[in-house]
């Protein structure tokens, strides 16, 4: 339950490729035309050219989160290319808002953003199975936005932001993983989430807007640091 391998995907983006069907469809059969993609979704989300794993629907909730939020500081564990991180580095900047945006990966090598773009962006490596490796998480500035795209050790991870980096109002969001979870270890996650009632509360204006945050994103709602 707290072990995801990752995608093993290619982390450059290549633009879809369709198989078995022109790109150009002729009109005078345009009845007969495939409704389908022709490639799975996920191959087609990128930012400026660095893949992006968050579907149309994620990324309009994280807007509307972010404009209602206007976080100094989104921290998303889990790099990949890199594509989100510049994502919310251009978002921020179109709202005004002064934010910082930290990647943290335990291998960054993957990370695909042109040493041209890191301005208001942040590397670290740190590993979900050490917490003494985010330690240095506990003087960033709040609002803060935690998204846990990592899926290692997440809940160890949830309990260290509650005790020592999350101030009242600040969101942890787990993404993809809720719905899995629930389907194939339902006790278990209940009884996890339960150990958080005192402190967090889910936010139900976001929690259901897309399957990759279904009832995963999490608001604190006292102090307790």
């Amino acid at each position: 339950m707290n072990t995801f391998r990752g995608l093993g995907e290619d982390p450059e983006y290549h633009p879809p490729a369709l198989t078995g069907r022109p790109r150009d469809w002729p009109l005078d059969r345009w009845e007969e035309a495939p409704r389908d993609l022709g490639f799975p979704d996920f191959a087609r989300y990128q930012w400026r050219g660095l893949r992006m794993l968050k579907d149309p629907d994620t990324q309009a909730a994280l807007h509307d989160l972010v404009y209602e939020l206007r976080p100094r500081t989104i921290v998303e564990l889990g790099v990949y290319s890199g594509g989100s991180l510049v994502w919310f580095r251009d978002l921020t900047r179109l709202m005004g808002i002064d934010c910082q945006v930290v990647g943290i990966d335990r291998d960054l090598s993957r990370c695909r953003i042109p040493e041209s773009e890191m301005a208001g962006i942040s590397l670290r490596e740190a590993d979900c199975s050490v917490l003494e490796t985010f330690e240095p998480l506990r003087e960033l500035a709040h609002p803060l936005l935690f998204i846990d795209d990592a899926h290692a050790n997440t809940f160890g991870i949830m309990k260290w932001a509650v005790d020592h980096l999350l101030e009242a109002g600040d969101y942890f969001i787990i993404e993809d993983m809720i719905p899995y979870w629930h389907r194939y270890s339902p006790k278990l996650l209940t009884e996890y989430l339960a150990t958080f009632r005192d402190v967090l509360t889910m936010d139900m204006v976001y929690a259901n807007t897309s399957p990759q945050l279904d009832r995963g994103v999490f608001r604190r709602t006292t102090h307790g640091r």
